[in-house]
């Protein structure tokens, strides 16, 4: 059973929305992988579809029509609003700090240096299972 229904997954990089689909499918994380190639187009799905949200978001800093740090701002003023939260990891294959620093500002659960890998999908899971088990304890 994967460990989440839905991710959406936000990259102009074709060949990276394909490896990382199949990575997310094959190990179980997540059942559903929803692509888009820019922010302006992740955005217009989120408004579309806030019935059935991603449980999870992946997102690329340097995309063109609308980046990567200004769907997250978008998308941290969008929750708020409507009180919901996804979680978001920015996956990028900048190592720069300062482009760390750039978006460690805004309501991210973590930031991945490309390639995305079956590692970094164990400990997501970790740190998403643990916040659940910690949930259902309180409960």
């Amino acid at each position: 059973m994967p460990v989440f229904k839905k991710a959406l997954f936000v990259d102009d990089d074709v060949i990276a929305i394909n490896i990382s689909e199949r990575l997310l499918t094959f190990n179980g994380f997540a059942e559903e992988v929803v692509a888009k190639t820019d922010g302006e187009q992740a955005k217009a799905f989120l408004l579309h579809n806030k019935a059935d949200l991603p449980d999870i978001i992946f997102v690329d800093l340097y995309m063109s029509i609308m980046s990567g740090v200004e769907f997250i701002k978008w998308l941290n003023t969008w929750q708020a609003k409507e009180n919901l939260h996804v979680p978001v990891y920015v996956l990028s294959s900048s190592m720069s700090i300062d482009d760390f620093n750039l978006v460690s500002k805004h309501q991210i659960s973590g930031y991945i240096v490309k390639p995305l890998t079956s590692g970094h999908l164990k400990e997501i899971t970790t740190k998403h299972a643990n916040k659940l088990h910690h949930f259902l304890k309180l409960y």
